[in-house]
């Protein structure tokens, strides 16, 4: 009774203005209170970006759950994750007569004969999606508005490269072990969206980007260039007018067909850039290689403000000089298992990256913090620090103990100081063919390091904000 005399004490303005932080569980519950309340929290605007596993937690929801929630509280819906729920013909006919509204959908599979589709999206992520996708295929003029997609394993097999033919507008390409993307169904793609923005190729092994240059050619405003996991190669990236191009994310982990030779021919062309990931360059040819130049930049990356070098077992301590000596702005670093580059002497580079904001290191062997003066120099060259990983370390004693206490201490912007042990295996590495112990590669870790900032995934958060 006294919650109902407080809601009704209360202006319809001053309800809907708090409402705004409640989940949409919550705001189920708070309309159960009384008339005002419920029709406050189902007002349309506490409604246009939904994210459907608020409402089933433990369940993807029935399809006649759903079609009274489309046709209700959901039925000016902006963006909606639909949670992993099977779209069913009746579902998608309902989401068709808000072609108007509905501007972004991601996280759904097919079932059934879907006849009918939104036609005014201008976002949509298959990535993960389930079914048979073959009816977009008889839609590409639904498509004409989409500026932000992703595409999976499963969506790209019916639809790549046919549904494109109609996206002028798209800005963001996402593709995520996509089998039916090639060299020539890319250049297919580029001539189709000449404006793309942002190319995200994850584990997209049948690209070897051979099409490379065309597609940079073909799409001239493309800043971002993310080909993780692909079979890139030195002659790919050595063909590419880098200085032409507009890239300032570039992303190339995981290209095992990549060696310096074509890194030091990128990097040394693309001084605009702003964010640059290469772990794992090159793995395969550090089995066999007797003779591995080393990058040697010379250019200034006055706008570089996140380098990304984990898990290069080669990188030496005068490759990782030559960039942070011409990186004055960098703010997020990342170096871990490389040989060469032990706790002492990253200590000695740190005074050439004073605007550190975040720094992930780990030595190849496990080492103890008080072996190294890492973090008392981490303290007096990186002041404005916020966020430390330390890969690897060992807490000994108290000398390791009062190093942490210190770092928290004095850095006084610091939020996060974490240890992370990575399980271990043995590696065989070197030019001989010798066997020491490195740490497992694909450590499961949260990386603190910021992800480029023109993907699909920050086009979905933007949008279910």
């Amino acid at each position: 009774m006294a919650v109902d005399v407080v809601g009704k004490s209360l202006p319809d303005a001053i309800l809907l203005e708090m409402f705004r932080y409640l989940s949409r569980r919550e705001l189920g519950r708070v309309a159960l209170v009384n008339r005002q309340w419920r029709r406050i929290a189902y007002d349309p605007s506490l409604w246009r970006t939904v994210d459907l596993t608020e409402l089933f937690p433990h369940t993807m929801g029935d399809e006649k759950t759903l079609l009274m929630l489309l046709r209700t509280r959901l039925a000016s819906a902006r963006s909606l994750n639909m949670a992993e729920c099977s779209l069913t013909p009746d579902l998608a006919k309902e989401l068709s007569r808000k072609q108007d509204t509905l501007k972004s959908l991601v996280r759904f599979g097919v079932r059934g004969n879907i006849r009918d589709f939104p036609n005014g999206l201008e976002l949509m992520d298959l990535r993960y999606s389930w079914g048979d996708f073959s009816f977009m295929r008889r839609l590409p003029r639904h498509f004409s508005k989409i500026k932000c997609i992703g595409l999976g394993s499963v969506s790209s097999e019916f639809l790549i490269p046919d549904i494109f033919t109609k996206m002028r507008h798209l800005r963001v390409l996402e593709l995520t072990d996509c089998s039916a993307l090639t060299d020539d169904t890319m250049v297919k793609i580029s001539l189709s969206c000449p404006h793309l923005e942002s190319i995200c190729l994850n584990e997209c092994k049948n690209f070897h980007g051979k099409c490379l240059s065309r597609v940079l050619d073909n799409c001239p405003m493309i800043t971002t260039l993310l080909i993780r996991f692909t079979k890139m190669t030195d002659s790919a990236l050595i063909s590419v007018n880098w200085e032409k191009t507009r890239v300032q994310e570039l992303d190339l982990t995981g290209c095992y067909f990549v060696t310096t030779t074509g890194l030091s021919n990128v990097i040394s062309r693309l001084p605009n850039l702003h964010y640059l990931k290469m772990n794992q360059c090159g793995f395969r040819h550090i089995l066999h290689l007797t003779v591995y130049q080393e990058i040697r930049p010379n250019v200034k990356y006055t706008n570089l403000e996140t380098l990304d070098l984990r898990w290069n077992f080669l990188l030496s301590a005068e490759c990782l000089e030559g960039i942070l000596r011409q990186a004055p702005n960098l703010r997020y670093l990342g170096v871990s298992h490389s040989p060469r580059v032990p706790p002492s002497v990253l200590a000695s580079l740190l005074k050439y990256v004073p605007n550190l904001r975040v720094l992930e290191f780990g030595p190849l062997r496990k080492e103890s913090l008080s072996e190294s003066k890492l973090v008392p120099t981490l303290i007096n060259s990186c002041q404005v620090i916020e966020a430390v990983s330390l890969i690897n370390f060992k807490v000994m004693d108290k000398d390791d103990t009062l190093l942490l206490q210190e770092l928290r201490e004095k850095c006084k912007h610091i939020k996060e100081v974490k240890l992370c042990n990575p399980r271990i295996e043995h590696v065989a590495i070197g030019n001989q063919g010798e066997t020491i112990t490195v740490e497992r590669l694909l450590i499961k870790m949260d990386s603190q390091l910021p992800s480029p900032k023109n993907t699909l995934g920050r086009k979905i958060l933007m949008s279910h904000k």
